[in-house]
């Protein structure tokens, strides 16, 4: 349980603030969103996906028959998130700490879920 709810209020608390307020993930990427497009975008994946998550979680957390499918694929799609990540470190190198912040925190809550911890 301690996964899933760590997970929930990640996710409620990304998909929420980037729905409100897309721009802040530009302290995060450096990517303006000066277009209505890139904002739509940003809401899209970071806000609507993370929320749609929270959700997912949540029903994990209070119907135990779909708790060890919702973790199995949330954690595949954190671990892959953070492989992602990783691989563009490998081929970019980023200065910000941030980013690595952001993997380590990806590829430790993918495996808790993952395996069900």
């Amino acid at each position: 349980m301690f996964s899933l709810t760590i997970g929930f209020l990640l996710f409620a608390a990304m998909g929420a603030a980037l729905l409100w307020r897309p721009q802040y993930i530009t302290r995060v990427t450096n990517i303006e969103l000066s277009t209505a497009e890139s904002r739509s975008e940003t809401r899209a994946i970071y806000g609507g996906f993370g929320i749609a998550i929270a959700i997912a979680l949540f029903v994990a957390m209070v119907y135990s028959d779909f708790r060890a499918g919702i973790m199995f694929t949330t954690g595949l799609a954190l671990i892959g998130m953070a492989a992602g990540r990783g691989y563009a470190a490998w081929l970019e190198r980023p200065t910000s700490p941030i980013i690595w912040g952001i993997l380590a925190g990806e590829a430790v809550l993918g495996l808790l879920l993952f395996f069900r911890v």
